[in-house]
């Protein structure tokens, strides 16, 4: 049996990531929405991979229990989330392209997640991808 593994392409003006496939998506639905843009040029993309390359993240204490996370260089429309920790466990609000072996350590050193809220599309980019690496089963057992 052979798996084969299809790219994920993330659009690099919004930082969106679309199911795998062979061939770059034609447009960005989220780009083509009426309150974001497709830029002169046209659109580009880019795969997770190579963000990694060439893009760091960057964890910032706002106060107490209160952390930005946020890549470098920006990345898409500069998003970033927000890492609230508290006793009943941490949520990350809103996900960035960006998730790092670096990024993993840190947040698993941190407690790990016990949820991810998304506040809206710009933010769904590469979820899953945070999810299987911070998922339940990464998470310190609740008793």
């Amino acid at each position: 049996m052979y798996i084969i593994f299809m790219p994920l392409f993330i659009c690099t003006t919004c930082g969106m990531q679309y199911p795998p496939s062979e061939v770059e998506p034609g447009v960005c639905l989220v780009c083509t929405d009426e309150r974001q843009f497709v830029p002169a040029s046209g659109q580009s993309w880019t795969m997770l991979e190579e963000l990694r390359k060439a893009h760091s993240n960057k964890f910032r204490c706002l106060a107490t229990g209160l952390m930005t996370i946020e890549t470098t260089p920006a990345f898409g429309i500069g998003q970033r989330a927000i890492l609230a920790r508290t006793p009943a466990g941490n949520l990350l609000w809103d996900c960035l392209a960006l998730i790092d072996d670096a990024t993993v350590d840190v947040l698993k050193g941190l407690g790990g997640l016990t949820a991810i809220a998304i506040s809206h599309p710009h933010y769904y980019t590469t979820m899953v991808e945070w999810s299987r690496a911070l998922g339940r089963s990464n998470s310190p057992a609740r008793g």
